[in-house]
């Protein structure tokens, strides 16, 4: 299966070509928490993740919301 490289949270990863948001979460084992999640400085709402495919050279950072006292 051809890979891509990409850039999470400030590490190279190499995903599978024409890998989603969602499929790119499952992968970085942050699907089953709240997360906000930027693609190339531009939010990626969670009703866009599905269907927006991450492309060779993209910035992503996955944002996890802490809860704290």
């Amino acid at each position: 299966m051809p890979t891509i490289a990409i850039t999470l949270n400030g590490e190279r990863r190499e995903i599978p070509a024409g890998a989603t948001v969602s499929e790119l979460l499952v992968i970085a084992e942050a699907d089953r928490q709240p997360v906000a999640v930027v693609v190339n400085e531009n939010i990626v709402r969670p009703e866009e993740r599905p269907s927006r495919v991450l492309q060779a050279g993209d910035q992503v950072e996955v944002l996890v919301f802490a809860g704290g006292g």
